[in-house]
């Protein structure tokens, strides 16, 4: 049986046509002019296309499909379920009021900055999108009606990809109402909509402005409507909970790890890493502190190693580059790994062009810096690795706070996550992979972990020439990662208040308090993401220990021992050539046991 039986270009062109915006983004465009019906219309039509493909491919013989059809077969199977799921059980239409305001960002962002096509043809779907702008978010505030309490199968379809029994019987799921918090969050960020309509206007011309025009009135009313007649009568603040929440995580992470899974892993590695920390601390701190202030500090008791942590990582910070040269300071950095990975051989470099710079504006209240990559169906388009500057009306403590959180280790921290060998690098590989299944249906979780994952491989190789200072930075960047996967399950799963993130993020790990405070307004914003970095890494780890043909460890990443015939090129050119599938299909495709 061929590849062609499974319809794989048919399944994502009907995927595209049902999810005009999500198709923008895979690089499908032949819907970039229209927006996805919201409420129940929407949830009707995808529901019933969800069945239909879901009947179809399990009459399949699994058996006569070769082991790349199984897996994506079992992908797209994968990929049905958590649609399902959504439209079924999370229903943010519903509740979060920020899910349209996002929408629409999306489907205007990308006619705008990207190349795709023909500046015609784009202009002419940015116009029609614009047009489409009011009665979209019409639609949006109507379907704005709150979750009533639901008694789902206990089976949601989530993978098992252990063998697993999937349960039997219904359970409750709690009603949602709808969310104050993203709809307050709705409210600030409705006036992006306008900006991106006025950059519409200037990147094509006055041939859109009525449209723009009408698209920014409808933004700035569903921003009043939603203050007067929504705000005063929302109670919500979009916690999952539990039920809910581990049904999520399950189809997030592919059923690698369960909610228990991931708290016993994290508080073991949270442990360890901050161990870690304290030794290098004091390796580190003659150089950084003096001998004195090493001595003083390392004395003061129990809380010793802490406050002696602490120490260094400020007096590190304080190595930073301007608000005037940070962008050129990123560049160079990203330079210095690109001449690393090539010196070194460690992985082959991508063609695609790569452009830094500054973060658009209407983008920057999302993250300090990220890459902006082009839709894994479209092959050569540039990508973006997005820099962001200190805020206009920041003070000057707050521009330095900035500064010292991403110093110039963190810098290179950065450019290896976000551009190489990290995000640019694999999503540029997976581009190539003519397995469109893998590109349209690609999972975050071995993207996010592959970035944390070859951080720490390039320092094992050399990278940084053992600068203690940028392995502590290391150290609490992944410690970080660590912290978001705590966060995450205890905001939405176990009910943990501002005050125990805090304490988790300022007081255990480091790091600024604006930085946490963004982070905990990020974590209630959204649901089972930010386990991905951690979880990711975990499971890129396993692949190589798999590889080399040892035992899972429980030590640290990293710093493995030399394993008579293992390659490490060879590993991560195999990791990168199935495209982005989650981390149990990439153990079957490179053959780990």
């Amino acid at each position: 049986m061929t590849h062609d039986s499974l319809d794989a270009s048919g399944l994502i062109a009907r995927f595209a046509a049902l999810h005009p915006v999500a198709a923008t983004a895979l690089g499908v465009h032949d819907h970039d002019g229209r927006w996805g019906a919201e409420g129940a219309k929407g949830d009707t039509a995808i529901l019933a296309w969800v069945d239909e493909e879901r009947t179809r491919l399990e009459r399949l013989d699994a058996a006569a499909l070769s082991s790349d059809d199984q897996v994506d077969r079992d992908l797209a199977l994968a990929t049905l379920a958590a649609i399902r799921f959504e439209r079924l059980e999370v229903r943010p239409a519903a509740w979060d009021a920020l899910h349209a305001i996002s929408v629409v960002g999306s489907g205007l962002f990308p006619l705008i900055a990207r190349t795709f096509g023909t500046r015609e043809t784009r202009a002419r779907d940015l116009l029609a999108r614009l047009r489409g702008v009011g009665p979209y978010l019409d639609s949006a505030f109507d379907a704005l009606v709150g979750v009533p309490a639901l008694h789902v199968p206990a089976d949601d379809g989530a993978p098992r990809p252990n063998g697993g029994e999937p349960p039997h019987g219904e359970i409750e799921l709690p009603a949602r109402p709808i969310s104050r918090l993203h709809l307050e969050t709705a409210i600030a960020q409705a006036p992006g909509v306008g900006e991106l309509a006025a950059l519409a206007v200037a990147e094509y011309g006055e041939e859109l402005r009525a449209a723009a025009e009408a698209a920014t009135a409808a933004a700035e009313r569903y921003a009043t409507r939603l203050r007067d007649e929504v705000l005063p009568r929302s109670s919500g603040e979009g916690r999952f909970g539990a039920p809910l929440y581990d049904r999520a995580i399950r189809h997030t992470l592919f059923g690698s790890h369960d909610r228990a899974a991931i708290a016993a892993a994290s508080t073991r590695e949270f442990d360890a890493v901050r161990a870690r920390m304290v030794e290098i601390a004091r390796r580190a701190a003659p150089q950084w502190l003096g001998d004195g202030a090493t001595a003083a500090i390392s004395g003061a008791g129990t809380d010793g190693g802490h406050a002696l942590v602490a120490a260094v990582l400020d007096a590190i910070g304080a190595d930073h580059a301007t608000p005037a040269t940070l962008l050129e300071r990123c560049r160079e950095e990203t330079a210095r790994c690109e001449a690393f990975v090539r010196r070194t051989g460690l992985v082959a470099l991508p063609s695609e062009p790569l452009e830094i710079v500054w973060t658009p504006r209407f983008l920057r209240a999302y993250g300090g810096a990220f890459l902006d990559a082009p839709g894994p169906l479209d092959r050569g388009e540039k990508s973006f690795f997005y820099v962001t500057p200190p805020a206009d009306d920041a003070t000057p403590e707050q521009v330095e706070s900035m500064l010292r959180e991403d110093n110039n280790r963190m810098l290179a921290l950065l450019a290896i996550h976000e551009a190489i060998p990290g995000h640019y690098l694999q999503l540029a590989a997976a581009n190539q992979s003519d397995r469109p299944l893998r590109a349209a249906f690609g999972s975050g979780v071995f993207a996010e972990g592959w970035a944390v994952y070859v951080t720490q491989v390039m320092l094992d190789e050399g990278f940084g020439d053992g600068d203690d200072a940028l392995e502590l930075v290391h150290w609490k960047f992944y410690l970080r990662c660590i912290a978001n996967a705590m966060l995450d399950l205890g905001i939405h799963a176990e009910g943990r208040d501002e005050a125990w993130a805090m304490e988790l993020m300022v007081g255990r790990t480091w790091q600024e308090e604006s930085e946490a405070r963004a982070k905990y307004l990020r974590a209630r914003l959204t649901a089972t993401q930010l386990p991905t970095y951690f979880v990711g890494s975990m499971g890129c780890w396993e692949l190589e220990d798999r590889a080399r043909g040892v035992s899972a460890s429980s030590a640290l990443p990293g710093n493995r021992a030399t394993t008579p015939g293992f390659s490490r090129p060879a590993h991560l050119k195999a990791m990168l050539s199935h495209g982005t599938p989650p981390i149990p299909l990439l153990a079957r495709l490179i053959g780990a046991p």
